[in-house]
């Protein structure tokens, strides 16, 4: 063995520091975020349904006292400034890793108390993801100024290939009446009659476990009750894949009542266009075969004085050529006419008249074209996902994902000021929404009186006549793509105010070939884009299942992400 070597000597005490204070530097994340913890406002987390009636904690089945829930907070800020999510792996790197055990005492928590603790906690975390940004405002590095807006798509916890159609939910829905015996939803019996014995006997296990779940819900915490490997009920079992098989079945027909609202809203939209445009196409056939009868008759009318002056005086030339035919019997002047009666049909029977460049009536049993995963007819029924009936199929760089469309607001500094999670895959849904979180006064006040709100930035997603028209704060709306932007503010620069009588669109992109601008746009790239992107280290696939957990689970990111922002700025 070669010599001049450390040596390792594993069986030594104290490898670390006896005093867990100096297990970690000053500086680091851990202290940090333990420091920040303890100037928050964390009373929500110790909630009289954790307590007993004399305001003590409440403990397990076993005897053990809870977790504390600062500590817990602490721990999952923690983990997800790190990037970790998963409760098994939080729960093993407390029992491996430095900081991870500082931040727990050394008292491993088990993973369903972390999963636990995050679930009953989901509303909480958007009061506190507000007060650290009133920690950013205090420390200095948020300042309100120009606001860029984007979104971009997260993974959800169910798979693209688990989606279903109405009608096999709807037959999922009934072999379970059936096999319960009795109608989920109307409470009427699909089966054959029971016997009272088995009524009886039905009733009796349903008191019973209700009994059960009153007791463990008096007895066990919230925080210290230990599980072991069981999964929650809603999560696992024939029980709770029928309820979220309910769940997405009453998913797609509450969007069937919405897309039938804007179908009707579209067509009557639609007819009335229709109708005005067969209006003035009617006009327009009118005065195109008036002017075409009175040119052919002119012309009829002229040859016919020729003739008659050459008659009447001998030696006169004579009109060349074959006698114009009568007007009425011209093709030209039939044709006009023929245009005439069909603008008057369209006018008098919107329905049955047909119509230039129609296609062709599609048979009843004929499908109109489509893609699983892409845009679907209308008509069809929409589909739903039976792991996540809250999340929707969303559209990527990379192709389609099931997931959530997760809308961000970042300030000047990188800092996340509003953050939003919806279904809907486009982002101009979300455009309302935005623009009101971000532009109220609790904001602004939040950020500080002093600082003004500046234009408010969107890429093209956002763009359409609704949201150029919409009153708002003052903001950019690219009407393409960045490289086609600045291309127009520098081959068709733009300078003054927009000529009068512009529409929106038009006043739009006059300012965006500004010089002013168009360098104000260059801002949006970086300042929104790096954010996501470091965002989505922290959190780039949702763990909880439901638009409301994921909310919550989406705002103890942020939580996290501002935190690591207020850290890393620190120094600077």
């Amino acid at each position: 063995m070669a010599k001049g070597y450390r040596p390792v000597e594993r069986d030594q005490e104290f490898l670390l520091p006896p005093n867990m204070t100096d297990w970690l530097p000053e500086g680091h994340l851990a202290w940090f975020v333990i420091d920040a913890v303890g100037v928050l406002d964390t009373s929500a987390l110790h909630s009289r349904a954790a307590r007993r009636r004399d305001g003590r904690a409440r403990r397990s089945s076993a005897g053990r006292a809870g977790y504390d829930p600062d500590m817990l907070l602490t721990l999952l800020i923690y983990a997800y400034a790190c990037g970790e999510r998963s409760s098994r792996r939080i729960e093993r790197l407390c029992a491996t890793d430095v900081a991870f055990r500082l931040i727990c005492a050394g008292d491993v928590p088990d993973h369903s108390v972390i999963t636990r603790f995050l679930k009953v906690h989901a509303e909480a975390f958007a009061g506190l993801f507000v007060q650290v940004l009133r920690l950013c405002r205090e420390v200095g590095p948020a300042r309100l100024g120009t606001v860029a807006i984007d979104g971009t798509k997260i993974k959800a916890n169910a798979s693209l290939h688990a989606d279903r159609g109405e009608e096999w939910l709807r037959t999922q829905a009934e072999k379970t009446d059936a096999r319960s015996g009795g109608s989920a939803t109307t409470g009427s019996a699909t089966t054959g009659e029971t016997t009272g014995s088995e009524t009886t006997d039905r009733e009796n296990v349903a008191a019973i476990l209700v009994e059960v779940a009153e007791i463990d819900r008096a007895e066990e915490g919230l925080f210290g009750a230990d599980t072991g490997e069981q999964l929650p009920q809603s999560r696992h079992g024939r029980e709770g894949r029928q309820v979220r098989i309910r769940a997405a079945l009453a998913r797609i027909q509450a969007r069937q009542q919405v897309i039938a609202t804007e179908k009707a809203a579209k067509a009557a939209k639609t007819a009335a266009a229709r109708a005005e445009r067969d209006a003035a196409d009617l006009t327009t056939a009118q005065a195109a075969s008036a002017a075409e009868l009175a040119t052919r008759e002119a012309t009829q009318h002229a040859w016919e004085q020729a003739w008659e002056h050459a008659v009447n005086n001998p030696g006169a030339p004579v009109a060349r050529g074959r006698a114009p035919m009568p007007a009425e019997e011209s093709a030209v002047v039939r044709r006009a006419q023929q245009r005439v009666d069909r603008a008057r049909e369209r006018v008098e029977h919107p329905e049955s008249a047909p119509r230039p460049g129609g296609s062709r009536p599609r048979t009843p049993d004929q499908p109109k074209r489509g893609s699983r995963w892409g845009r679907r007819d209308p008509d069809q029924s929409p589909w739903a996902d039976v792991t996540d009936p809250d999340s929707s199929i969303m559209p990527t760089k990379d192709g389609w994902t099931q997931g959530y469309n997760a809308q961000f607001a970042y300030s000047a500094d990188q800092i996340l000021l509003v953050g939003h999670i919806s279904t809907n895959p486009a982002d101009v849904a979300g455009y309302d929404h935005m623009v009101t979180a971000t532009a109220t006064t609790d904001t602004v006040a939040l950020l500080g009186a002093t600082d003004e709100l500046g234009p408010l930035l969107f890429d093209t997603g956002y763009c359409s006549d609704a949201t150029l028209a919409a009153p708002s704060p003052d903001r950019l709306i690219a009407l393409g793509k960045i490289h086609s932007v600045l291309a127009a503010a520098r081959d068709n620069p733009a300078t003054g105010p927009p000529p009068e009588g512009a529409t929106p669109r038009q006043v739009m992109d006059h300012r965006l070939r500004t010089p002013d601008g168009a360098k104000l746009y260059t801002r949006r790239g970086a300042t929104v884009e790096p954010g996501i992107g470091n965002f989505t280290k922290l959190l780039d696939r949702f763990s909880r299942r439901g638009l409301a957990a994921v909310q919550g689970e989406f705002n103890l990111a942020a939580t996290a992400f501002n935190l690591l922002k207020i850290h890393r700025a620190a120094p600077t």
